[in-house]
């Protein structure tokens, strides 16, 4: 069995920058070879975790899909400015920046569009839009809701030849100048990340958030069971769940929102 191992702290050097080697390419930056995991067996990746002490690698994830469905981002309305009561006082306005984007979910394969619901993803909330028949979506959310690294995920049902439905969903990591200002981007993502592997037997906790808060499993899975109203989130992916999580020890992670 292979062992388990995860990237602590990705580095910043830039995969096709580096010069190429055996089996991966050389980091000037470090001195070090960085072991390229995409194209290595199983086995032989075993075999180097065992033999070194110290690896650096690049380890690409990529979610299949079931689609060729992509989204279609068309900037309508950058800023509106809402205001707001503070609750220390009827009569201060707080001015808080509300952010609208307005888009459309298209199939590459010319797929009908059954359902579709795009959503910003965060610890506390999460901000959700549904797609009407023609694709078409408007999201809007608070500027404060924004981070270093936003996780918009799109929720869809597409059809298929003999009437078939395919279900799946798909998420992608957007900085905020890519959120507001890239317009063309399919759901199929790849995201690349290098860095020095930490080897080790136990396997990294699953985290569970209610609104926010982190809680129990048993606890996470008894509200879950009493709300099935509830939104519930499931995060597999390695790189959006550390990026959401903001943790880097860290396996799934579940959210659950009453609102």
């Amino acid at each position: 069995m292979m062992k388990k191992f995860r990237i602590k702290e990705p580095c910043g050097q830039l995969w096709d920058e580096m010069q190429d080697s055996a089996d991966g390419k050389f980091c000037n930056s470090c001195r070090k070879k960085v072991w390229d995991f995409d194209q290595l067996p199983a086995t032989e990746i075993d075999e180097i975790l065992k033999t070194n002490d110290s690896v650096c690698i690049k380890k690409s994830l990529l979610k299949p899909a079931l689609s060729g469905v992509f989204l279609a981002l068309t900037l309508t309305s950058a800023i509106s400015v809402h205001a707001q009561t503070n609750a220390k006082s009827s009569t201060e306005n707080v001015y808080q920046k509300n952010i609208t984007i307005s888009g459309k979910l298209v199939s590459q394969y010319k797929m009908k569009l059954i359902s579709g619901e795009i959503s910003l993803v965060t610890l506390e909330k999460l901000y959700q839009a549904k797609a009407d028949e023609n694709g078409n979506f408007t999201l809007s959310f608070p500027e404060k809701a924004l981070a270093e690294y936003n996780i918009i995920r799109i929720d869809y049902t597409v059809g298929g030849s003999n009437n078939e439905e395919f279900t799946d969903y798909k998420s992608s990591i957007l900085k905020t100048n890519e959120l507001l200002g890239k317009q063309n981007f399919e759901i199929e993502g790849k995201y690349v990340t290098i860095g020095a592997v930490v080897i080790s037997d136990l396997q990294p906790p699953d985290y569970y958030f209610f609104d926010g808060k982190r809680i129990g499993k048993r606890k996470f899975e008894k509200i879950k069971k009493e709300h099935p109203e509830y939104k519930y989130l499931a995060f597999y992916d390695e790189v959006t769940v550390q990026k959401l999580a903001k943790r880097s020890y860290i396996d799934n992670l579940y959210l659950l929102y009453s609102q």
